[in-house]
């Protein structure tokens, strides 16, 4: 939050500028760079002046926090970050998803409606967006975590139809909720659109797919085969072979049992729900470790 508040000072201070060619807008830049920039003029309007409240939030206890939060709102209603953080503290899950549609309703009110055409495919490039774009995702999580999943795709799709980059990570999930709901030609389509991607998501989320197509057939071992050797923890921990921790991990790595836990605590029931695909990966395994 820190970096995009500096980030958010940085593209403030641009815009007031007048430049008559890049070479200008650059030599300014990297003075600008040069400086401290939590030392730039602060905002002075009712909208700056709750979002630096908004901001000084996150770095407080939440009983200050949350006073903080209201004298924001109170400054500005359409403050979409503060109803952001407030759905981030909730526990009770309806009242979170209470609070990111208020979020959305207040980022989508300020961005206006034509800015969503205007910058449809590079959203998240465009810093105020961004409340938009993490009320939204969030959304979808707590939709997801409430059986919505149809509703939760949805939100999923659009994201990353306004911003095919996809900076939040939006696909890793959606694929995991494509292959839930049987919704086989966009699981197909959204892989094909990242066809670079290399992560026990993809990898595994592959291998099922082909599995719930075509069954153990030769084709779907070597898939499977593929996403074993970029994480070989994968397996065992979706078999049972590794016990699981209480929590996902905080950070994921490539190809290590960060990234195989994180993925099993996302998509296990997938597996288990998918006729015939656990006893595929114990058989895959067993005989893995007779080759030994």
């Amino acid at each position: 939050m820190k970096s995009e508040k500096l980030l958010a000072k940085l593209m403030e201070e641009i815009k007031k500028q007048n430049f008559e060619s890049m070479d200008e807008a650059n030599a300014f830049i990297s003075k600008l760079m040069k400086q401290n920039l939590d030392d730039l003029h602060e905002k002075t309007d009712d909208k700056g002046r709750s979002q630096d409240l908004v901001y000084e939030a996150y770095e407080q206890p939440l009983p200050k926090a949350k006073k903080l939060i209201k004298q924001a709102l109170a400054l500005d209603p359409d403050n979409a970050e503060a109803y952001i953080y407030l759905a981030s503290k909730e526990d009770d899950l309806h009242k979170a998803i209470i609070l990111y549609n208020k979020a959305i309703k207040a980022a989508t009110k300020t961005l206006g409606k034509k800015f969503f055409t205007q910058h449809k495919g590079y959203f998240w490039g465009l810093i105020e967006t961004r409340p938009y774009m993490r009320a939204k995702a969030s959304l979808a999580r707590c939709l997801y975590i409430n059986n919505e999943i149809e509703k939760a795709i949805s939100i999923y799709e659009e994201l990353i139809d306004l911003n095919p980059i996809d900076n939040l990570g939006i696909r890793y999930l959606l694929s995991t909720l494509l292959l839930e709901n049987r919704e086989l030609n966009n699981f197909k389509f959204l892989h094909k659109a990242y066809k670079e991607e290399n992560c026990a998501v993809w990898n595994f989320n592959n291998a099922l797919y082909h599995f719930i197509k075509s069954g153990p057939t030769e084709k779907t071992k070597k898939v499977l085969l593929n996403a074993h050797r970029n994480n070989p923890y994968v397996v065992d921990y979706m078999v049972g072979g590794e016990i699981l921790p209480d929590r996902p991990p905080q950070y994921i790595g490539r190809g290590d049992e960060s990234e195989a836990v994180a993925y099993v605590f996302d998509a296990w029931m997938l597996w288990r729900d998918t006729e015939g695909a656990l006893p595929w990966l114990y058989d895959f395994m067993k005989h893995r470790r007779r080759k030994k």
